[in-house]
């Protein structure tokens, strides 16, 4: 399998002015981090539904399959924390840029 890229990062240039590029990176991380947080989520309850829906034992009241549910939904909560760290962490990049590099220079 080849290398894949993410176009809206890859298509940034680290040449020329810094500070834009940097700032478009930023802006774009930011905006990919968010979308797949929010993607994540929705994925994550809609997973936690149908599960506890299709698999649940009406003897113990559906409450085996939504403790079971939950675990497994809990794998794309995680990720999409992670996600949101991305796009915070993107957001922090630029302003890192600012506050030790171009402060400094000031």
């Amino acid at each position: 399998m080849g290398t894949r890229n993410i176009d809206e990062l890859a298509g940034i240039q680290f040449s020329g002015p810094l500070g834009e590029a940097f700032f478009a990176y930023a802006q774009q991380l930011y905006v990919l981090g968010q979308r797949w947080s929010f993607e994540l989520d929705m994925a994550s309850a809609e997973v936690q539904a149908s599960l506890e829906a299709m698999y649940g034992n009406p003897l113990l009241f559906g409450l085996n399959a939504k403790w079971k549910a939950r675990r497994v939904a809990k794998r794309l909560k995680r990720a999409q924390e992670m996600a949101h760290g991305i796009a915070e962490e993107g957001r922090k990049f630029y302003q890192a840029y600012e506050k030790h590099i171009l402060n400094q220079a000031r």
